[in-house]
């Protein structure tokens, strides 16, 4: 037996506990407390339950579980940090910025092109009317013999047609790469552990809910990292969590009927009817 696990184990004494008293007021299982006791954290689920099991268990007795953690922190498993992978860039993504670094290099060219043209077209245009519009040869204009007709009667001009504005052709837009739809699947439950996972959006936000009545809750990354500090979360209450960039997180649950879990809007449903619930979300890469 540990010193931490002794000076535990006397607080409980002392408060007259038994351990069938601390696991119903806890929601530990009893093999788990006994293995606190004795130092045996080999018998736990990993560092980061082995220091929330002991967390609950001072509370529980009275003491106080900061200073406990910081005085025995040589006994307790150590939690490893949890490096970010930044996420890798899709071939979506990747097709989408060639495609637009080649539009960038043509685009100039079409518009000299266009220009070239225009200029041609005018000169053309221009030339025709000049041929139609030739004057009339001085020696016919003086020739007496050409009857002279009395000048008609001037009508309103007509107004010339509406020319046809040709609207410029639009090149159509190009559409952005829809994010890929975000979807949960869970996998079949082990004890009191389900596995889920999800595939969707890199950018991914976990909210937890509590309705109905209070329940404890923690959560973590695949390293055992504290998302934030376990704690009883009143009825009413709401944690948003950005676990963008995670491989995986891992939530335990004490009344879970009370809890309601969402990642982007898609619920998280449950597979076990049990109060206590340990579950695990694996994220996959958007696509």
């Amino acid at each position: 037996m540990n010193e931490l696990g002794t000076r535990l184990k006397e607080a409980r004494i002392a408060k007259g506990i038994s351990l069938e008293d601390l696991q119903e007021a806890t929601k530990i299982q009893k093999r788990y407390l006994a293995a606190i006791e004795e130092g045996n954290f080999s018998m736990m689920p990993g560092p980061f339950y082995s220091r929330a099991f002991i967390k609950q268990y001072a509370e529980a007795v009275g003491l106080d579980p900061g200073e406990l953690l910081e005085q025995y922190k040589e006994e307790i498993p150590a939690i490893k940090e949890d490096p970010y992978t930044p996420p890798t860039p899709s071939r979506r993504q990747t097709f989408a910025s060639q495609s637009s670094n080649r539009t960038n290099e043509i685009m100039p060219k079409v518009i000299a092109a266009l220009f070239i043209v225009t200029v041609l077209a005018v000169v053309v245009f221009f030339y025709s009317n000049l041929d139609k519009n030739d004057p009339i040869e001085e020696g016919a204009a003086n020739d007496s013999s050409v009857p002279y007709e009395e000048p008609a009667e001037e009508t309103p001009a007509e107004k010339p047609a509406e020319e046809k504005v040709e609207k410029p052709v639009e090149t159509p837009k190009k559409e952005e790469p829809k994010e890929p739809k975000a979807t949960i699947k869970a996998g079949k439950p082990a004890g009191q552990t389900t596995t889920y996972d999800f595939s969707g959006p890199a950018k991914r936000e976990l909210v937890i809910k509590v309705v109905g009545g209070p329940s404890w809750v923690q959560a973590a990354d695949s390293n055992q990292k504290e998302l934030f500090k376990p704690d009883t979360m009143a009825a009413g209450a709401t944690e948003k969590l950005d676990v963008s960039g995670l491989k995986q997180v891992q939530l335990r649950l004490g009344k879970a009927a009370n809890v309601q879990l969402a990642i982007n809007g898609v619920p998280v449903e449950y597979k076990l009817d049990a109060t206590t619930q340990n579950i695990v979300i694996r994220f996959a890469e958007a696509e």
